[in-house]
C-alpha cells in the first residue's frame, strides 16, 4: 500500500482511535487511561471514489475530497511514547463534508485489536471537536462504552480515554 503524506486531520483519525489500548476489563466505577501514538508508523489509504480528484497527489493544491471517498488503514498501538506494543488499529473513514483534509468532516469507524480483545470505536472525526464513542467491544472489553480525546503533540498525539462503569 501506498504511505499517503496527509495533514494532521487523518492523523487524529487513527489518534483517537488508540486511545483504549493499553486497558484490560473494565472496573466496576469506570476508568480514564492515557496514551502515546507516534503517528510515523500509520499504513493507510486514500480510496478516491467518484467524483475523481484532478490530483492524485494529496499535497497538491488542485487535489480535491469528495463526499464518500474514503481512508482505510492500521496503525500499530503503544502503552506510551517509545514504549511497548499492545495491539494494532484497523480504521475506516468516510468523507461526509468537505474538500481539503483540513476543515474535512469524516465518518470513522474504528477496530482496536489488542492481546485480550476487541474494542469499537464510531464518530465523526477531522474539523469537529467531537470524541469517538466506544460503541462495544469483545473479550475484556465486552460491553464497552465511553468516549477519547486526544491532544496533538510534536511527534504524535496524547489520547486519553473514559470508560463508563
Amino acid at each position: 500500500m501506498k504511505k499517503l503524506l496527509v495533514p494532521a486531520t487523518l492523523a487524529a483519525i487513527t489518534v483517537i482511535a488508540i486511545a483504549v489500548a493499553s486497558g484490560s476489563a473494565q472496573t466496576a466505577g469506570g476508568r480514564t487511561l492515557t496514551l502515546f501514538e507516534n503517528v510515523a508508523n500509520e499504513s493507510n489509504s486514500l480510496v478516491d471514489n467518484a467524483p475523481k480528484s484532478p490530483a492524485k497527489n494529496p499535497d497538491s493544491a488542485s487535489f480535491r475530497l469528495s463526499r464518500g471517498d474514503e481512508l482505510v488503514g492500521r496503525t500499530p498501538l503503544l502503552d506510551h511514547k517509545g514504549g511497548t506494543r499492545v495491539g494494532t488499529s484497523y480504521f475506516q473513514a468516510t468523507v461526509a463534508k468537505g474538500r481539503k483534509f483540513e476543515g474535512a468532516v469524516l465518518q470513522a469507524q474504528v477496530v482496536l485489536a489488542l492481546r485480550d480483545g476487541n474494542l469499537v470505536l464510531e464518530g465523526l472525526a477531522g474539523s469537529t471537536d467531537n470524541p469517538l464513542a466506544v460503541v462495544g467491544g469483545t473479550g475484556a472489553y465486552e460491553g464497552a462504552r465511553g468516549q477519547t480525546t486526544e491532544k496533538e503533540t510534536d511527534h504524535g498525539a496524547v489520547l486519553t480515554i473514559q470508560l463508563l462503569p
